[in-house]
């Protein structure tokens, strides 16, 4: 296998979302292992790969596994099975807690997230009456993709330009996104996050996260973590290229993840 070819593959995807990036990079890790490449070329790799997605917490996390067992191969593998197996599991318990409180009415999230996705899926199949508001998540659109997956269900949706979102706010039971990381410092997302959290606020919207313990990341925010987007257009002028911004914890309801509901504050 042309291991560079596969590796630049992962670290230059902009479109997947954290868990279908940890799985893939999990993928490739181990059969770098199983081909018995040299650990110090796993290590490199797995850093690599963080550093390519430095917002995307569950990916920290598979550097600090590589390096711990790059020595063993046998280890390394069994580490990383053990660690994506577990991912799957909290990821089913979240979307398990969050389709039991989540209530009826309307609804905006920002962005893709499976966990947004199967969490409104599985709501829905319990009799809940849902209405999605959907951004369509510029740069990259990955709320189109949200969109379109939903319009497949029995869930009403609605798509929306991203300053119209806004609007939207004032008309909804609360605000729910998935995490690319919850730091020190709070919550990390797709860009626009922020700016719709502290709108939310303002409004009396509840401002809600849904994750898993795969997600924390234990460092603080930091400017790499800004991510860069794919150019809006073609051309030699100044772009703006943020892919992430920061969400701090006092604008967030609370999140959700494998152990539960949790409040961090009053509404």
């Amino acid at each position: 296998m042309d291991w560079q070819r596969v590796l630049k593959r992962i670290c230059s995807d902009r479109k997947s979302s954290a868990a279908t990036l940890t799985r893939k990079s999990v993928q490739f890790l181990m059969q770098m292992a199983r081909s018995k490449v040299e650990g110090i070329k796993l290590v490199e790799a797995a850093e690599q790969i963080f550093n390519s997605h430095p917002a995307m917490a569950p990916l920290w996390h598979l550097a600090q596994l590589t390096r711990e067992n790059a020595g063993s191969p046998k280890s390394l593998s069994s580490a990383l099975g053990q660690f994506l197996a577990d991912m799957e599991a909290h990821t089913k318990a979240s979307i398990a807690h969050a389709s039991d409180w989540l209530p009826e009415g309307r609804i905006l999230t920002h962005s893709f997230s499976s966990l947004v996705l199967q969490s409104f899926v599985h709501a829905s199949k319990k009799g809940k009456k849902l209405e999605v508001i959907c951004t369509a998540s510029f740069p990259g659109g990955e709320g189109i993709a949200l969109a379109k997956s939903l319009s497949k269900t029995n869930i009403a949706v609605t798509l929306a330009a991203d300053l119209q979102a806004f609007a939207w706010l004032m008309q909804c039971e609360l605000m729910l996104v998935g995490s690319d990381s919850w730091c020190e410092d709070g919550l990390v997302h797709k860009v626009g996050t922020w700016c719709l959290a502290s709108a939310a606020n303002q409004m009396g919207v509840p401002v809600w996260s849904i994750g898993t313990s795969e997600k924390r990341l234990p460092m603080q925010w930091n400017e790499k973590m800004k991510g860069e987007a794919p150019l809006l257009v073609k051309s030699f002028f100044l772009q703006d290229r943020t892919l992430y911004d920061l969400t701090e914890w006092e604008l967030l309801t609370g999140i959700i993840d494998e152990t539960g509901v949790h409040q961090l504050k009053a509404r």
